[in-house]
């Protein structure tokens, strides 16, 4: 059940605190048996041995603003993630009160919402918790739940929001510029199909841990990427969750695709590591979640943001060089992403040589966790001789008058390249770790408002149809403990089957896996269960979801051989 985590303490001490983590259906009404404020006030009773005098009632402030809390309005404004509650014995606020920015901020009652799934399950947890952001948080002039939409935290995963005025940075979460992309690599598909694939997995060895020095990794990242070696040193690695880099085949292709059947890519999934979610803790640390448009904290939250988005495509790249290093060991380009090879040409240049060779492999790479500046909404190009519907979109430049407005991403894919505002020509839509991925290219028509209703974003994956937990209880149970089995092709098809059977989009070819199957790699059990393909959406009802919206077109799939998660070395 989603929850938000609260931090209680007592308003004589700070420094007496405990967490509660609160239901997010819990009422807000006060008076409510089981409202928020009789929480709070029990953990203070039973944690901070809270004590009232004879005839006094307890009372709670937000930490922040010194705000008291008494109505439902209250409760519902103050109690975000990681806020802090202070509980009194009967005594008032006790500290500096800071101006609440938010308190004169408009909620946004009319805001439009878009609801793109139809054959795919949506949990109604998380369509309420896209109604209930896009009404409070001040600014928002749309929102648009993906297909692939899921319950978050406190907020919704698959969703976007676009906001006039305001950046909300818990709306895109901690991993700042996690996303995607695909490279090419040099391997024939004989060399991954069957028990090939199974010796292919086996050599994926040395990609854990710090890739090469320091000054590598700083190379690598340049002024504009690095962090500081604290979240540097984790350069070049997937990370945990629903990260991965898989090795695929392109079954299906289109014509005009970039992509070419019988190809062998690699999918890499991840992002900016520990360091955008230290990003999004300096900013919300004190419980604000808006930062109004202008001012300097506001200024100082992009800068950092911007900073994690190229960390994170950095690391992406990084992360494939060190797999064709292994993948490909004669091409000497690869040479410095294995940390046992010395490299011809030191420093700088290894570096220089490998990124631009790196570049010519690379199909597409995108961000779906991130806040963009576009011009909104987006209209049709005034060009008369349009050759195609995604050729005729375009954004308006700021000097004719067109607003301006941030688009929230958290789990979406974007339509729009970041640079050129010109549409993407392909997108990965991943299903799980034995199902295809969907290759994608965005629409734009009138029957999506050019984009606007799907709020130029994409599905960024099938989504989750159970939460980690439940994943972890029922299917280690269903599996009777046998981590190890569903890392074959055999158990990994069937576990595949079993998810397209749990209800979906109905066709002649799904790409569910025919023969060749799937290797895994994953030596930690409990991820092994978390992420296996039933606890996925069919990433084919998220893709007819998104044709029906007018938002894509599906121009093929590649299907998965081997899928790499985590190595305990």
């Amino acid at each position: 059940m989603p929850a938000t985590r609260l931090t209680i303490a007592l308003n004589s001490n700070r420094s007496t605190k405990t967490i509660l983590v609160v239901p997010d259906a819990s009422p807000a009404a006060p008076d409510a048996a089981t409202s928020i404020r009789a929480q709070v006030l029990r953990t203070a009773s039973t944690k901070l041995r809270l004590k009232l005098k004879k005839g006094a009632s307890a009372r709670t402030f937000a930490a922040r603003t010194g705000a008291e809390l008494l109505s439902a309005d209250d409760w519902t404004r103050a109690c975000r993630p990681d806020a802090v509650l202070l509980v009194s014995a009967g005594e008032d606020f006790v500290g500096k009160k800071e101006e609440e920015e938010e308190t004169d901020a408009p909620s946004s009652p009319n805001a439009s919402i878009a609801n793109l799934a139809a054959a795919a399950y949506v949990d109604p947890a998380a369509l309420a918790q896209l109604r209930a952001t896009a009404a409070l948080l001040p600014g928002v002039v749309h929102a648009a739940g993906q297909p692939d939409l899921h319950p978050g935290s406190r907020f919704p995963v698959g969703a976007v929001f676009v906001a006039a005025g305001w950046v909300h940075p818990p709306l895109i979460g901690g991993d700042v510029g996690c996303g995607m992309a695909w490279y090419r690599t040099g391997l024939a598909r004989a060399q991954v199909d069957g028990e090939r694939g199974r010796k292919v997995a086996e050599r994926l060895r040395g990609l854990e841990g710090p890739w090469r020095g320091r000054a590598e990794r700083e190379a690598w990242l340049g002024e504009a990427a690095t962090a500081g070696e604290a979240w540097d040193r984790s350069l070049g690695t997937i990370g945990a969750g629903n990260h991965f880099a898989e090795i695929q085949v392109v079954e299906r292709v289109e014509e005009g695709v970039a992509l070419r059947e019988g190809e062998v890519v690699l999918l890499v999934h991840s992002g900016s590591r520990g360091y955008g979610g230290d990003v999004l803790k300096r900013y919300t640390d004190d419980g604000q979640i808006s930062l109004r448009e202008g001012d300097e904290v506001t200024r100082n939250y992009l800068e950092e943001h911007d900073r994690a988005c190229r960390w994170a495509k950095a690391n992406r790249d990084l992360i494939a060089l060190r797999f064709l290093s292994v993948l490909e060991p004669g091409e000497e380009s690869w040479a410095l992403g294995n940390n046992d090879l010395e490299c011809k040409d030191g420093g700088e240049e290894a570096v220089r040589v490998a990124r631009q060779r790196l570049q010519s492999r690379k199909v597409v790479d995108i961000w779906h966790n991130n806040v963009q500046r576009v011009p909104w909404p987006p209209s049709a190009s005034p060009i008369s001789d349009i050759t195609s519907a995604t050729a005729s979109i375009s954004l308006s430049s700021p000097e004719d008058g067109q607003q301006h407005a941030y688009i929230h991403r958290k789990g979406a894919a974007p339509t729009l390249d970041p640079d050129t505002f010109e549409p993407l020509s392909i997108l990965p839509l991943p299903g799980s770790r034995a199902t295809p991925t969907a290759i994608l290219t965005p629409t734009f028509s009138t029957a999506n408002a050019h984009g606007a209703t799907n709020a130029l974003s994409l599905a960024h994956g099938a989504g989750r149809a159970m939460s980690r937990a439940k994943a972890l209880a029922s299917l280690s149970n269903k599996y009777k403990g046998d981590a190890e089995a569903l890392l074959k092709p055999g158990k990994v098809a069937a576990s595949a089957a079993a998810a397209a059977e749990m209800g979906m989009a109905k066709g002649e070819d799904r790409g569910v896996e025919k023969g060749a199957g799937t290797w895994v790699v994953c030596e930690e059990k409990q991820l092994v269960w978390e992420e296996a393909p039933e606890a996925y959406k069919d990433v084919w009802a998220v893709a007819a979801d998104l044709v029906k919206a007018g938002a894509a077109e599906v121009r093929g799939w590649c299907a998965p051989r081997i899928s790499y998660k985590v190595r305990n070395e």
